[in-house]
């Protein structure tokens, strides 16, 4: 659940100061002190903001992941299904040839067999 902001404008204020005195180079240690933590304050602000929103891009992240699984499944069967239809198509028109050549050959020996019953009636 999202805090309540810790950052107040009192605190901008100060940290407004505190970094124009860094900037001049006029910071005391104890004041480097007070500026740290109030970056550390205000990244664990910015962090609670975020919090939210990164858990729903975590959730959709690991939506698709799971999505891509099961595409990548069906991906697979389908492929799978192609080669199978290829093999059928490769064996049916292997087959097709077969019952070409049985019947060419079938139709040359009728021929040669009718052939010779002419030839032999005349």
């Amino acid at each position: 659940m999202l805090q309540s902001m810790r950052w107040t404008d009192d605190k901008a204020a100060r940290f407004q100061v505190l970094r124009h005195a860094e900037a001049r180079g006029t910071l005391l240690n104890v004041e480097r002190v007070e500026l740290e933590a109030l970056l550390a304050e205000l990244d664990a602000d910015e962090a609670d903001a975020l919090r939210p929103a990164m858990e729903r891009m975590d959730a959709q992240a690991a939506a698709m992941v799971k999505e891509k699984a099961s595409l990548d499944t069906k991906a697979a069967e389908l492929l799978r299904i192609a080669d199978e239809e290829e093999l059928l198509l490769a064996d049916a028109r292997a087959y097709l040839e077969r019952l070409r050549q049985q019947s060419a050959a079938l139709a040359e020996e009728y021929l040669r067999v009718t052939g010779h019953e002419l030839a032999g009636a005349r």
